[in-house]
């Protein structure tokens, strides 16, 4: 309405049938229609100035209603429920993540409904707790739903479902282990030239083969990158000498037989260099290059390992002070034992088939590739950009905590049979958009990860990926030898039904503008309500009753009005009883049955208030909470049974409404929302004589120029103050309204 000299008049006079439908509806009660009618109204101004077009579309919401199916995975034969939870946000946050729905599933009972969601939501979280007690969440991305629907349908497996059989390596994965290592792959040839202990320099040819034979102690120099070519040097003695600085290159090859070792201060390979062994091998220094290939099936050492363009393949045991592994033609493959200090991988690839302990590693651009049966255990670990991609029982553990740094980080479970766990003490992605996905059959078991924020996604699990307790891991993996003992899953906990009595779908608010049909200053608080729904629910997921619990919050009008909801397809007599915790506020204006609903409506219709101003005290009109915050809320609780258990009640059941002029007859004015109808005692013939001048063709609650009169927020919602138009409050707000709600979804959010 306009608040400038004529506002007082403007207030007193203007004859409005209905403004937008709504949650939760508010009567206001004012002057006679008569008494209205009388007065002159003046010209209003519009919303948005006349080049400003609105989508003749657009339904002004900041919310969408969507049907949802969950089916449970049922392991215990339909014998127990499990119960489910759908949220807007992480239910890591407690309070700050809204319940969206509730409900219970077994074999042969879906749990099916709908809920209001906000259109800026971009993930939904399902949160389900199996019959022992085992809570696991997954996301499901709103954009990808079909015809706004969840159809999860099984692929949130349960407590107790997980893979409980070893892997077939040999059948089902892209890693199979290729060790196929004997004593004779690598023993001396005949002829092989002997090199003798008081050899100091030694000079080699190319194609031809040289040894150390067993029990010689050898301490000089052999030049493996002469220009020579096709080499090959077999130690099956000893060589040792910490002075010693060896380069293997031109296609050469070293090899440390089963009973020799060598011990020198530096190895170096280049140019196609190959260094294999079999034995013992210890170096202060080994670094690889220019497609070289490090082979270890026996015991080898390294204070610092540098990885450069090569692969290093282990089938023995490997330990490392300090790793590095750089660019994406390296290659690390252990098929053994790894145990290392500190790791840096730049973008390289790990693959893991067996054990590989790392005490503090970093990545960034790697791959990380575990095979089923493997384990690769990290005590602290950051990582960027990191690729992780975990077959059916592989294991990936972090002991300490694990920091993702960047928003390119993703671990993959398999994606079709069997299941991977991710076990890990702690994830700190504080602040870190979209810093990891999880997706594929993977189980995430952590207690101490960090939430995402209210509308800051900092992961991400994308269904059937679960993130489940540290201690509640449900993936039952076989031990052995390369996986530190497995996984021994779910504990003995008794089996017992899961129940859903009460769900609090959080608080709205709706807002209002008054003078319907006229427009006025569009600061959208002549009325604000906030309401929260609680709905209690049987065994069925029908619903028995719902508590409304109001909060009256502004008054930014100079006239009598009324605040009410109506329940959207309940009729009247499916209500049997009505409680008002604030009776001496109803009943007066808006007379009530029996059932505490107003009487002659086809609907059920509860009253808020019959009179705003009255409820906060006043005897007369005034601005409440628009100017300056003078008067504290008016908190009102309506408790609503029914005679017969609803399918489904959200927020979208609520038709919040203003009734800005009573008469004793069905010719009232109220002001709903864009998209809901008024009430059977709404003036009819007001909204024929208006329409097509006033108001739209197609909504009687939206102006000729597609301007709404009402607004529903998803939160709390922080109204402009007295006079100041909605669209100058909020800069975001246009360009949604202009962009028919593509846009900006969460501009009362600036």
């Amino acid at each position: 309405m306009v608040k400038s000299q004529i506002v007082p008049l403007l207030k007193r006079t203007i004859s409005i049938p209905s403004l937008l439908a709504f949650s939760i509806v508010f009567v206001l009660s004012g002057c006679l229609k008569t008494d209205l009618e009388r007065q002159v109204v003046a010209s209003s101004p519009k919303l948005f100035s006349s080049d400003v077009v609105i989508p003749a579309d657009f339904n002004w919401s900041t919310t969408k209603t969507m049907d949802f199916k969950v089916a449970v995975d049922d392991k215990f034969s339909g014998k127990y429920f499990y119960r489910v939870e759908l949220y807007d946000n992480d239910p890591m946050l407690g309070t700050q993540a809204n319940l969206l729905s509730a409900g219970v599933a077994k074999k042969g009972q879906d749990f099916t409904g709908k809920i209001v969601v906000p259109t800026m939501l971009n993930y939904i979280y399902v949160k389900r707790i199996s019959p022992t007690k085992v809570p696991f969440v997954t996301m499901i991305p709103v954009e990808k739903m079909t015809n706004l629907s969840i159809s999860l349908n099984g692929a949130i497996n349960t407590g107790m479902e997980s893979v409980r059989v070893a892997t077939d390596l040999s059948k089902s994965n892209t890693l199979a282990p290729k060790f196929s290592y004997s004593v004779a792959d690598y023993a001396v040839p005949a002829g092989a030239i002997e090199i003798k202990a008081d050899d100091n320099n030694v000079k080699i040819e190319s194609n031809k083969t040289y040894v150390v034979k067993a029990g010689v102690s050898f301490k000089g120099n052999i030049d493996l990158n002469n220009g020579t070519s096709n080499v090959k040097v077999y130690i099956d003695g000893e060589w040792h000498d910490s002075n010693n600085a060896l380069v293997v290159g031109g296609n050469n090859t070293l090899i440390i037989t089963e009973n020799g070792s060598i011990n020198i201060n530096k190895l170096t390979q280049n140019t196609g260099g190959t260094f294999i062994n079999c034995g013992k091998a210890e170096f202060d220094n080994m670094t690889t290059s220019n497609e070289s290939t490090y082979s270890n099936y026996g015991t080898l050492k390294a204070k610092k390992a540098v990885f450069t363009n090569a692969s290093l393949k282990n089938y023995g045991t490997i330990t490392f002070e300090d790793l590095t592994s750089t660019t994406t033609s390296t290659l690390i493959r252990n098929e053994g034992s790894m145990y290392v200090e500190k790791g840096l991988l730049t973008n390289s690839t790990l693959e893991t088939l067996c054990y590989i302990k790392i005490k503090d590693l970093l990545t960034n651009g790697a791959k990380i590739k575990i095979e089923g049966g493997g384990m690769l255990s990290v005590d602290t670990y950051q990582s960027g950009g990191t690729e992780f991609n975990l077959l059916a029982n592989a294991i990936l553990e972090v002991t300490e905590i694990v920091k993702f740094t960047s928003n390119s980080n993703v671990m993959k479970g398999p994606a079709s049979s069997g299941r991977a766990l991710a076990r890990m003490k702690e994830v700190d992605v504080k602040g870190q958009w979209n810093a990891i996905t999880y997706k594929g059959n993977l189980e995430i078991a952590c207690s101490k990860h960090t939430a995402n924020e209210q509308w800051k996604t900092y992961y991400v699990i994308e269904s059937p990926a679960t993130i489940v307790p540290f201690d509640k891991s449900t993936v039952v993996i076989p031990g052995t030898t390369c996986n530190g003992g497995g996984n021994k899953g779910p504990g003995d906990d008794k089996p017992e039904d899961q129940v859903v009595t009460e769900v609090n779908l959080g608080t709205y608010s709706y807002a209002f503008e008054d003078n319907w049909p006229q427009l006025g200053d569009y600061d959208l608080n002549d009325v604000v309500v906030d309401m929260n729904v609680v709905k209690f629910q049987n065994t069925s997921n029908k619903v028995t009753k719902v508590v409304l619990k109001g909060k009256l919050r502004a008054a930014g009008a100079l006239k009598r009005l009324a605040v009410a909801v109506q329940l959207d397809g309940i009729l009247a007599n499916s209500v049997s009883k009505v409680t008002y915790s604030r009776a001496d506020l109803v009943g007066s204006l808006l007379k009530l049955g029996a059932n505490g609903v107003e009487t002659g409506q086809k609907f059920a219709v509860a009253t808020i208030a019959d009179d705003v101003h009255k409820a906060f005290g006043l005897n007369n009109v005034g601005f409440v909470n628009t100017q300056t915050n003078n008067y504290a809320p008016v908190d009102v609780v309506i408790t609503i049974e029914f005679t017969t258990p609803l399918d489904s009640f959200t927020f979208q059941t609520l038709n919040m409404f203003i009734v800005n002029y009573n008469s004793a007859g069905n010719d009232r004015g109220e002001v709903h929302l864009v998209g809901y109808k008024g009430t059977d005692k709404i003036d009819a013939l007001k909204i024929a004589n208006s329409t097509g001048s006033l108001l739209s063709n197609t909504d009687p609650f939206k102006s000729i120029n597609n301007e709404p009169w009402g607004l529903i927020i998803p939160s709390s919602f922080v109204y402009p103050p007295e006079t100041k138009n909605i669209k100058t409050f909020y800069t975001k707000f246009q360009s949604w309204a202009t962009s028919g709600g593509t846009v900006d979804t969460n501009w009362y959010l600036q």
